[in-house]
């Protein structure tokens, strides 16, 4: 069993002209609206979440008045 070595088939003249060509960019997203996006995010859900212990909390509270009194 031979082995034969693929050979390079490009050019040198041809690497200078895919070396010219320039790739579309993807738009980056703007990094301080990221930022502020996620803190309003999380700023939301602490408020959520300190509803629903309140909520829980008045519940136990009086549903202990209820069963002692």
């Amino acid at each position: 069993m031979t082995f034969q070595s693929k050979e390079n088939t490009s050019t040198p003249e041809a690497n200078e002209v895919f070396s010219k060509v320039k790739l579309p960019q993807k738009a980056r997203p703007n990094i301080d609206h990221l930022i502020k996006r996620i803190l309003v995010e999380r700023r939301t859900q602490e408020r959520k979440n300190f509803l629903v212990f309140l909520v829980v909390i008045s519940i136990v509270i009086v549903a202990s008045f209820l069963v002692y009194n």
